[in-house]
Formats: C-alpha cells, structure tokens, sequence
C-alpha cells in the first residue's frame, strides 16, 4: 500500500508539472520586433507572456545594413533613390525568411525620422507590404517619444532617480521620470552625425561629406569642440539638472553612441563610463590620423556634456529600443 502510495504521489507531480508547462507555453507568443533606424534596420525575435508582455526567452538578435541617412541625404529632393528601394525590399524578404524560420507569429516593424523626412516614404512602405506582408509603421513624433520613454525606464533597474540619456544620429535625448509631473525629456538637435559636421564644417572649416577628414585635431579645435558641446549642455532645463545634482541619481546610457563607438574601447565590459577616462581617450585619439571619426567626435560631445552637468559618472546599458518593442503593450494589442 505504501508503494502505491509513492507511486501515486509521483505521478500526480508529473502530471502537474506537465500541466503547469502546458499553462506557461499557452501564455507564451512568438514575436518579431524590427526598427528602421537612419543607416541600419535592427531586428529581434522573443517568446513573450502575452498577459504580461515580458520576454520569457530571447531566440535572435541582429541588424542589416541599408543606408537609408546616406542614400537620403546624397539626394536634392529628399526621395529615396530607385536603387534604395529596391534594397530595401530584398533586404525585408531576408527578415520575412528569418520570420518564417524561428515561427513568429506576431510582426511588428516602426520607423521614425528618417522616414518621416522622405516624401516617398511611402511608396517604399507599400512596396514591402506587397512583397514580403510586412507592414511598417512610421511613428509621429508623440508615438515615438512614448516608445522611447518606454524603453529608456526599462533599463533603469528601478533605480530611486533614474536619468536616461539616449544619442542619436541627428538629436539627444535627456530624460528624466518625475514623481508628480511623469517622464519628461529635453531634446537636443545635435546628434553624433550632425555634431561631427559642425567639427568639420565650422572647427576645421572641412568639407563634411569626406570620410576620415576629422583627425588629426588640433589642442585649439578640441577646445572649440568642447566648448561647444558645453554651450549645448547650458540648455538643459532646471528640472533636469536638479534629478542630476541628488546624491542617489543613476545616469544610464542607452543607444550606438554608449554601446558602441567610443564606449566600447573605454569601458570595455561596457558598464560604466569615467569622465577621466574619457578625456585620456579624447586626447590620445585627437592626434591619432587613424582614429575613426564618428567615436572621436561622439567622445567629445559627451565629454563636454559631462563637464558642463558635472557628471562624473555613468552607466551604460546594453538594452536597446529593439527588444524594448518586443515589450511595448501598444505595438502588440
């Protein structure tokens, strides 16, 4: 009797487990998240609770190259070239493949200001969605800074004063969550692209448009860098600054510029980022000719942010807004 009893016992916490199993896989959807951003197209692929929209296992993670900013910016009316699109639905039936591979059953594809600043933007979206069924979504300004709030707190670990600072291409972002007021974020115009053609252009008095013409550069021209990049610090509104003066604020940065880039050479294990390091990286890749210009410039920015807030420290995370899609309840119901 107590062998059955055993044998009873353990049969019934298999079939539990089993059904438990079958609960959690139930909750579960397959799905593709995919980011047009200015040159490259950001792709991730998760299992997700449906009710709870939080990724129970990570499956892919990549990005193609396009070169949408290049292509765009080389043209007189703002149209992205034939050649463009043509790329870029061969480009979309390789993700439709990766789709169908991993079994996605939910695709979900934005684009933000790249597309939002060509006039056939449009044109490009239809053709995609004739030949792969994959319809992206360009997001208005307001949809894009919700997203963005989103998934700049994701990656906050819930700390008691979170800053979130995210670099792009053309424009930061500085944003803060206010306990009475909500997210709120200052936006900048300068982003590591534009900030490095103010360097050639106006610094250097360069063409911007050839590649490697930044370094070598001058002790004078550093200088007028930095100042610069303070002068666009000095515009950072009060409410912001004070988040950055309270004894237990936590600086994260998120995006290419942190993950990337320069980052990557100074913190190596890519957690946090010292204003000292930084200066000896700046002033040990200013006279180098074989410095790769975006970091050097992207450097420069930050540090003279750095200098003007009077941060000393950062973090950076390796979250990015890819997966944080895969998260965002709205894209998903």
């Amino acid at each position: 009797m107590q062998f059955f009893n055993q044998v009873f016992i353990r049969v019934s916490a298999v079939v539990a487990l089993l059904f438990i199993c079958q609960s959690a896989i139930a909750k579960l959807e397959r799905r593709m998240a995919i980011e047009i951003d200015a040159n490259t197209i950001h792709f991730a692929i998760a299992d997700v609770n449906k009710k709870t929209d939080k990724i129970y296992r990570h499956l892919d993670y990549g990005s193609l190259e396009a070169g949408f900013y290049d292509d765009l910016s080389s043209s007189d009316n703002r149209f992205f070239s034939s050649s463009m699109l043509k790329k870029a639905q061969k480009l979309f039936q390789k993700l439709r493949t990766r789709q169908e591979h991993f079994k996605a059953v939910k695709v979900r594809a934005i684009a933000t200001d790249i597309f939002r600043e060509a006039h056939n933007a449009e044109e490009l979206v239809q053709k995609i969605r004739r030949t792969t069924g994959i319809d992206i979504r360009i997001l208005s300004p307001e949809e894009e800074d919700r997203m963005d709030f989103f998934s700049a707190f994701m990656v906050t670990d819930h700390s008691e004063t979170p800053v979130v600072w995210d670099i792009g291409k053309e424009s930061f972002q500085l944003i803060i969550s206010d306990p009475k007021t909500g997210p709120f974020a200052h936006k900048g115009d300068f982003g590591s692209v534009s900030f490095m053609e103010y360097l050639k252009e106006v610094v250097q008095n360069k063409p911007t448009h050839f590649l490697g013409s930044l370094p070598p550069i001058s002790t004078k021209e550093l200088e007028a860098g930095i100042t610069f990049a303070r002068y666009l610090a000095r515009r950072t509104p009060v409410i912001i600054r004070k988040e950055l003066k309270k004894d237990k604020v936590k600086i994260t940065g998120i995006g290419s510029v942190f993950q990337e880039s320069f980052a990557e050479d100074i913190t190596r294990q890519r957690m946090s980022l010292d204003r000292g390091k930084l200066e000896k990286y700046i002033l040990d890749q200013a006279s180098s000719s074989d410095t790769n210009e975006t970091s050097l410039s992207s450097a420069i920015l930050v540090f003279g942010f750095m200098e003007e807030l009077d941060i000393s420290q950062m973090f950076i995370s390796d979250h990015n807004s890819t997966v944080g899609m895969l998260e965002f309840p709205i894209l998903w119901h």
